[in-house]
């Protein structure tokens, strides 16, 4: 079979790889050397190998990377059980929109191995390997309890999924328990960074910056297709240093939030705001109220979505000061829960109407829905005994 030939069915997502593929291509070893990477045969063709350790305690700025095992609400928040390997997957690709054309051409898979973290990092010499590179994959992802990535659950993962399919192989992954960092890192730091990327986050809360050799994400699929054509290391060293530090960054990111987790007292209020989001949504209603009730002294939002928590605990004391404080601050839906509790609780229609009129001079107040309160309850005071 042509090597032009066995490269568009590779496109189709046909498998075509014949026996005798399975040799090593002329001058493969040696590029592989130069990229401190080895190449692998299987049956099904061939592939290169490149690992990166980092010891235990290995810092990524400011952060220590912890060891297994994920914090329990991170389980949680996974859908995962107790035990078992936790994969971190992050992925190099041939375009940035996915589609049955696009090859995740490098699949980098970190895993905590006797304390050390260890990626090891599959590249697909040319997509007529890449069943070769699938199958080593299913391999280091077999039995896997849970797998972390960075916005892979619109990404990396459909992808990896679809390329599986293609050629005719079950996914590793499929209902292995997502833990996606980027639903929470937008919790925690969305309002003290400029975006939420990746790179952005390691700069802002990890405080690192990237090597010099480490690519931008956008320039990766142009220079693998330059490696195709010329096999040089140089093209490559900084995807490969780029697809590595974006693992490692993921347990550092992970560490990061657990250990706010467990200490939250160094946290600024927006952090302590998006934690009790996020409690709050895992059914952590009591671990949630504490960060919002430490948010909310800077935070009024946070503070109104504490009192909403004692609202339904029936701590009703400490919501009613907490509608008062925040209704004298400008907020018209705090005025609103007290002219709830005045009308319903206590028949106080006179007060009730008071704090009405108190919603309507805030900034944020919504004329219909508080002339339609204030109809009602003039209609209830004229209608009611004495």
């Amino acid at each position: 079979m042509s090597d032009l030939l066995r490269k568009l069915k590779a496109m189709r997502g046909t498998p075509a790889v014949e026996p005798a593929a399975a040799n090593v291509p002329a001058g493969l070893g040696e590029a592989a050397g130069g990229l401190g990477a080895e190449v692998v045969s299987n049956d099904a063709g061939v592939h290169m190998l490149r690992q990166v350790t980092w010891p235990a305690g290995a810092r990524h700025g400011r952060v220590a990377i912890a060891p297994e095992p994920l914090h329990p609400l991170l389980l949680r928040q996974a859908g995962a059980e107790p035990g078992g390997r936790v994969l971190y997957v992050d992925t190099e690709t041939t375009g940035l929109s996915g589609g049955a054309g696009t090859f995740a051409f490098l699949i980098g898979v970190g895993m905590y191995e006797a304390g050390s973290f260890r990626v090891s990092q599959l590249l697909m010499p040319g997509p007529e390997h890449e069943r070769s590179q699938l199958e080593a994959f299913a391999e280091l992802a077999a039995g896997a309890a849970a797998v972390v990535t960075y916005n892979g659950g619109s990404f990396d993962l459909p992808l990896l999924r679809t390329r599986f399919a293609l050629s005719g192989l079950p996914d590793p992954l499929w209902q292995v328990p997502h833990l996606d960092l980027l639903t929470l890192t937008r919790r925690l730091w969305r309002g003290l960074l400029p975006d939420c990327s990746l790179g952005t986050v390691e700069r802002g809360i990890l405080g690192v910056g990237r090597s010099s050799i480490d690519v931008p994400g956008a320039e990766v699929p142009a220079r693998y297709a330059s490696w195709l054509r010329n096999r040089r290391p140089a093209e490559l060293d900084g995807v490969l240093e780029h697809n590595a530090t974006d693992i490692f960054a993921l347990s550092a990111v992970r560490s990061r939030i657990e250990a706010l987790l467990e200490d939250p007292a160094p946290a600024r209020p927006a952090e302590r705001h998006g934690l009790g989001q996020w409690l709050a949504r895992l059914g952590e209603e009591e671990r949630a109220l504490e960060h919002l009730l430490a948010a909310g002294e800077r935070q009024p939002q946070a503070a109104w979505e504490a009192s909403l928590i004692l609202k339904r605990a029936g701590r009703l004391t400490e919501a009613l000061a907490l509608w008062r404080e925040l209704g004298e601050a400008g907020l018209a839906a705090a005025w609103v829960e007290l002219a709830k509790h005045q009308e319903h609780a206590l028949r106080d229609f006179a007060a009730a109407l008071e704090s009405v009129a108190r919603a309507e001079n805030c900034r944020d107040a919504r004329p219909d829905e508080l002339h339609g309160r204030r109809e009602r309850l003039l209609r209830r005071q004229a209608s009611s005994p004495g």
